[in-house]
């Protein structure tokens, strides 16, 4: 499902040939601000769903390119 809705938010936005160099580069800029959300809560179950949530966002981000 989120696979889908990811490519249809990508097309909507035009963003739809992207390069593997920039999904990385995303992919990097989700983690490093999911970290730093993570170190402001600094609640483990806060920082459990911000790790699941970042974790699943990047298996999107990441399928998108096949």
């Amino acid at each position: 499902m989120f696979p889908g809705l990811f490519g249809f938010v990508l097309r909507w936005l035009g963003l739809v040939e992207w390069k593997v160099r920039s999904r990385l580069g995303l992919v990097r800029n989700i983690w490093i601000l999911s970290g730093m959300l993570m170190l402001w809560l600094a609640q483990p179950p806060l920082m459990l769903a911000v790790a699941l949530f970042s974790t699943c966002l990047s298996f999107c981000v990441l399928d998108e390119g096949s």
